[in-house]
């Protein structure tokens, strides 16, 4: 939607001053608006609120109360079938944009509907022409007052803002509440290189339902536990049981499979300890000269655990000081008689050891290619003598860039010559980022999170890169998948660097959808495990406040893809306006990355269309038009969005207070000291069905806050 010779689409005011003025302002004209409550009243009308004349005999316009079980006065909108055209039944106000130049505004309305129709609040920017707004939309939700919230940026060159609240439909009724505007506090530092960009820019999305691209495995959607520090907090010593707030939030976030018991330690973890009576497990090393942990958090917890959580296990074997007899032992432990051993699910995939291709493992176990070649060879073997039905998974991966964690560039191949027919995935871990080790002294934060928004390019590259060397070496008729058995936003290892904290924020939740995004896109693919599910440091998508579990910015995204995605990759595409980045850690820099992301799947038994579309961009919201190829109609649209209030915007989680250590003060683009629950917005929104009798193109136009991870569903999808 554009405005445009000041006509406002769905407005219900043409013109709320004489004449076309209303690109002008005006010293009558409020700063503020006025009456956002709606509980001052003059007759059946709210004070400060336009009326236009032509809308009337479109319906009834009045306070009530009672609704949501409040005493306060509402809005209420009731249309009658007279309630159709330019402009539609509602009220609105028009604002002097002078205090509010160059400025970001945080929208937020309480907004509920009984039938239907649709309660809708706009806010437009004019000037010289359009300059940006929002929508907010809500369809029958039962009368119920929900909270929305949008942002919104003001052009330097706006002269007025109009507000209003209006009904779309001829039936039902439309309730509004607590209309507010305000302006959000400015950021501390410049984002990078963005000023004077528009706050809206356009894009163009196809999707093409009918193009398989791929199956969606549900193994996507993995995460990284460990058997240290009470499994990370999943055990609870004060209750002698699992965590059941952890058991909860793991469900709803929809992860499906839980490696176990590293990462960094499974070379040295002996899955034995954990068996023992509760008051004898022994207290032992994570790694050699490391710290000490109770097993409490054993084999049989992680098998509860991912029971409870409806998830699956993927055990990595202790190669780097482990015995081949320990593996196979472990395998016979895990999937024979389960039910004797009081076991969930049988184990299905097997890694062979992690990261002894690193000089710096700090198992102490790094190893020459050949030497992993001939030790994956004599695991694979005796596990599978086992249970011949497991999935075998090797380590490695290929080098790119900057992105130089392989000792010998010789290890993969090594590896697949010597055992490609017994290796059903190969284990890597390259897509970890921005990795801001040395020379971090002066960096523009702005710069560093355009970079990490969009390293999953570079990901995505050595995924094909890794392909094309499994088609080379793998045996026929057996084809090796890809296992990212570790991946995620990851800036610092240090206490000391004011970057260790920034896993948390929306700018690595953006990282996070579109390294998603890239591995959905990557065919060989099958199982990704973020890293990691909580931590008691700085790694956890569950993090800590007050002793609590609280979600972060990544575990909001992560749940938009677990918990709403189709069986199948369609094809899409995406027309959008493009940033430049700067080389950043062991991101290079690029030129030119589309400031869209989109992925696009199908669930042909729920007949459901679901896309996920990023908008990495820090300062613009995107207005697309996304259209529809072979679909005839669907019934309705449902959007869920996590958007926040700047890049290193976060939910509040807090570092571990540890006697002796002090961590650094963090990096701000002037959001991150204001951690809350506010600073990470969840959105959700509705829209009607549409068809091609009514609309020749089938497309549907949305607007893109920046920083935003939108899900929208299709329903009732028919070709």
């Amino acid at each position: 939607m554009k405005i445009s010779n000041c006509k406002l689409p769905f407005v219900l005011f043409l013109i709320l001053l004489a004449g076309c003025n209303a690109g002008q302002s005006d010293g009558n004209i409020s700063t503020e608006l006025r009456n956002s409550g709606f509980d001052e009243v003059t007759g059946a009308l709210p004070d400060g609120w336009h009326v236009d004349n032509k809308v009337k005999d479109k319906g009834t316009i009045s306070l009530v109360s009672g609704i949501s079980g409040g005493n306060d006065k509402v809005l209420s909108l009731k249309p009658n079938s007279e309630n159709s055209g330019e402009p539609l039944l509602g009220v609105g106000q028009l604002l002097d944009a002078t205090a509010m130049r160059g400025k970001s505004l945080n929208i937020s309305v309480m907004l509920g509907v009984e039938g239907a129709s649709n309660a809708i609040v706009g806010v437009h920017v004019l000037g010289k022409g359009d300059l940006g707004f929002v929508q907010i939309r809500q369809n029958d939700n039962g009368g119920v007052l929900n909270q929305h919230h949008r942002k919104l940026n003001i052009a330097k060159t706006a002269k007025n803002i109009v507000v209003y609240a209006i009904v779309e439909g001829r039936s039902g009724n439309a309730f509004f509440d607590d209309l507010d505007i305000s302006i959000a506090a400015a950021p501390a530092a410049k984002v990078a290189k963005h000023d004077d960009v528009p706050s809206v820019l356009s894009a163009a999305i196809k999707v093409n339902v009918k193009q398989i691209e791929r199956d969606i495995p549900d193994t996507l959607f993995g995460s990284n536990i460990e058997w240290i520090f009470n499994g990370q907090g999943l055990w609870s010593e004060k209750d002698n049981s699992l965590s059941m707030d952890a058991v909860k939030m793991t469900k709803e976030m929809g992860v499906s499979l839980l490696r176990f018991p590293g990462g960094v330690f499974s070379d040295y973890y002996h899955w034995q300890e954990g068996l023992r009576e509760r008051d004898k497990r022994l207290n032992t090393l994570h790694y050699p000269g490391g710290p000490q942990s109770i097993h409490n958090f054993g084999v049989k917890e992680a098998s509860d655990f991912a029971e409870k959580t409806e998830s699956e296990l993927l055990i990595t074997v202790n190669v780097g000081t482990g015995t081949v007899n320990e593996a196979a032992e472990w395998v016979e432990f895990m999937n024979m008689d389960r039910a004797v051993k009081g076991l969930g699910k049988r184990v299905n995939y097997w890694e062979i050891g992690n990261e002894l291709y690193m000089k710096g493992d700090l198992s102490g176990a790094h190893m020459s290619p050949a030497e992993y070649a001939e030790r994956f060879e004599e695991f694979a073997d005796a596990m599978l003598a086992v249970d011949p039905s497991i999935e075998i998974g090797g380590i490695g991966g290929l080098n790119y860039g900057s992105y130089n964690f392989i000792d010998d560039n010789s290890w993969t191949e090594v590896l697949l010559k010597k055992a490609a027919d017994k290796i059903d995935f190969l284990a890597v871990h390259n897509a970890y980022a921005p990795v801001l080790m040395g020379g971090i002294d002066g960096l523009d934060p702005g710069n560093v999170y355009d970079a990490v928004m969009t390293a999953n390019v570079q990901i995505e590259k050595n995924l094909v890169d890794l392909s094309l060397l499994l088609d080379e070496y793998e045996t026929p008729g057996k084809e090796i998948d890809i296992a990212i058995t570790e991946w995620g936003p990851f800036y610092h290892i240090l206490p000391s660097s004011p970057w260790v904290d920034h896993i948390k924020t929306m700018g690595s939740a953006i990282f996070v959808a579109s390294t998603m995004n890239s591995f959905l896109r990557s065919p060989r693919v099958k199982i990704a495990n973020f890293f990691k599910l909580t931590d008691y440091g700085f790694m956890g998508w569950i993090g800590r406040k007050d002793n609590q579990f609280v979600a972060t910015a990544p575990y909001h995204v992560f749940s938009l893809y677990a918990n709403g995605l189709g069986e199948n990759l369609v094809q899409s595409s995406v027309d959008s306006p493009v940033l430049k980045t700067k080389s950043i850690g062991i991101v290079d820099g690029q030129e030119e990355v589309a400031a869209l992301d989109v992925v696009a799947t199908h669930d042909p038994g729920q007949n459901q269309l679901a896309l996920i579309v990023v908008n990495r961009h820090q300062v613009s919201s995107m207005n697309t038009l996304i259209s529809l190829k072979d679909v005839t109609q669907y019934g309705s649209v449902d959007i869920q969005t996590v958007t926040g209030t700047a890049a290193d915007s976060h939910t509040g989680t807090e570092l571990p207070h540890i006697p002796g250590l002090k961590w650094a003060n963090q990096v701000s683009l002037g959001r991150f000291e204001h951690g809350s629950h506010d600073e990470i917005q969840l959105i959700n929104e509705s829209f009607p069905g549409a068809s091609r009798s009514q609309n020749p193109l089938l497309a549907f136009e949305y607007d893109f806050p920046p920083l935003s991870v939108t899900r929208l569903t299709f329903r009732d999808v028919q070709m």
